[in-house]
This record gives C-alpha cells, sequence and structure tokens, in this order.
C-alpha cells in the first residue's frame, strides 16, 4: 500500500521514523525495548526495499546512555544516517543539558537529526484546551525547540548535527525580522543572530502554500529545504499537493528542482 501511494505521485525514496510516536516514559526497559522493537522493524523494511526506503533511528528518551547505545547500534549495524527525536522530552526540552552527550554523539558522527513535535502545544493548556494541538500547536513545538537551540548554544557548540525541523520551521521564516530585532531578549550576547542560526538548520517543506515556500527560500535558501509530504497523515490528492506546489510556487526551475530531487538525496549520500 505504502509502495503504490508513493508511485501514485513519483517519491521514489521516502525516510521513516516513527514520529510523533516516541517511546518516551520513566521507565528505562521499557522505552529500550520499544525503540529497539522500532528500529528492527524499520530496518527490515529498509532491506527488503532497499532503493526505496531509508530510516532514522528511534531513540529510548529521556534515558541518554541508552540512546546513545541505541543511536550508535543502529547507525552501525542497520546503516541508518541518524535519529528522529520529539520537540520535547516528557515535557522538557531538547537543549536541557541531560542530552548533551548525544548532541556530541550525532556531531561527532554528522548524523541527521530529525525533530518533529510530539503534539503538546510546547506545553500551553490554552492550545491544548481548545484542540488546536496539530493545528497551531505543532508549529509551536517546532519553532520552540528550534529556538531553545539556539539560545544553549548546542547548534553552535555541535555545527555537524544535521538538524532537520519539519513544517519550514513552524512559524520561524515569517518572524525573522522580530527575532533578529529582539535578539536581546532571548540569545547571548556572543551569539549570531537567529537568522544566521536559522541558515545552519534544514527545514522539509511539508506546508504546501507556494507563498511560505518562498518565504522560507528568502529566509534560509533553497540548499536548506528537503522535500518533506507529512505521510501517512496525508494521503491521496493532498499527498500530491504537498509535491506539486513546490514545481508550481514560482521558483526558479533549479531551486525547485533541488528541492524535489536534490537536498534529501545529498543528505543521505544517495545518487541524484
Amino acid at each position: 500500500m505504502r509502495l503504490a501511494a508513493m508511485d501514485a505521485v513519483g517519491v521514489d525514496v521516502q525516510v521513516l521514523s516513527t514520529c510523533p510516536q516516541v517511546p518516551y516514559s520513566g521507565d528505562a526497559t521499557a522505552s529500550v525495548e520499544a525503540a529497539r522493537c522500532a528500529n528492527v522493524a524499520a530496518a527490515g523494511v529498509v532491506a527488503e526495499h532497499p532503493e526505496r526506503f531509508r530510516a532514522l533511528a528511534t531513540l529510548p528518551l529521556p534515558h541518554v546512555l541508552a540512546s546513545v547505545d541505541e543511536l550508535n547500534r543502529a547507525m552501525d549495524e542497520d546503516g541508518m544516517p541518524g535519529a528522529a527525536v520529539g520537540t520535547s522530552v516528557l515535557g522538557r526540552p531538547l537543549s536541557t543539558h541531560d542530552l548533551e552527550p548525544l548532541f556530541g554523539v550525532l556531531n561527532r558522527r554528522g548524523a541527521v537529526l530529525f525533530v518533529h513535535p510530539v503534539g503538546e502545544s510546547a506545553g500551553s493548556p490554552l492550545m491544548h484546551d481548545s484542540g488546536l494541538d496539530w493545528v497551531i500547536g505543532h508549529a509551536a513545538e517546532v519553532a520552540t525547540a528550534l529556538v531553545q537551540l539556539f539560545q544553549s548554544g548546542l547548534t553552535g557548540k555541535y555545527p555537524d548535527v544535521r538538524i532537520i525541523a519539519p513544517y519550514m520551521g513552524g512559524y520561524l521564516p515569517f518572524l525573522i525580522q522580530r527575532l533578529d530585532h529582539e535578539r536581546e531578549r532571548y540569545l547571548p550576547a556572543d551569539s549570531p543572530s537567529a537568522g544566521q542560526l536559522m541558515r545552519g538548520v534544514l527545514y522539509d517543506t511539508a506546508n504546501p502554500l507556494p507563498s511560505a515556500l518562498r518565504l522560507t527560500v528568502e529566509a534560509v535558501g533553497a540548499e536548506r529545504l528537503l522535500l518533506g509530504t507529512d505521510y501517512p497523515f496525508e494521503q491521496g490528492h493532498s499527498l500530491r499537493d504537498h509535491i506539486e506546489y513546490i514545481l508550481a510556487a514560482g521558483l526558479p526551475e533549479a531551486q525547485a528542482k533541488a528541492i524535489v530531487d536534490v537536498n534529501a538525496a545529498t543528505l543521505l549520500g544517495m545518487p541524484k
């Protein structure tokens, strides 16, 4: 069914992850077993269809040493290029000091880190109680997680972690002028500007609005954008729209082709 859906819209290769169904819990044994189960299953799919799939590792956070072990195992044994994590871990930010050893290993290995919302609206009961978790809350989670990583200095300290933010970074491209103008409120004095920091992150395009795409290209550059479809949450015509809108957004042909065909393949070390 999945291969048929990919073929119907012209997707050659899909990257699998379990987000937002992440196995985070206070029970280390349960988290490790669930993460390993997910990774074994994903590795099996990739092995069965090596020309069609890649996969990102699931990690048993907040258990950092176990997560490092599982990341190394998944990269070494299963050939995974990195991991997918939630924008927060049991209500704590990714930028918390406890998680820094994970960033150190990701950096040493030049690994991918896909940061996906977990459906908690960045801890806002106002959004949650209004049923807005996946309407505007997901964008708030992505934007908050990225800015917290900028605040912590982790993206500067570990520049070889290839962070991918979905949904074009949530609100951030739209707010780039405000982020730079108000930088003294939330960034250390010696930090690069938010605009500079944003250009060190990759973004997927799962926000099928041509004007939003053009704005994000202007803010961070077309080379920082990767085709994103939000599959399996998007199906049929909606899935097709997530691809075709890029080609119809009025970008130069070379930029549109890079976003659809080249950038993700380069990131994953695959033929274009």
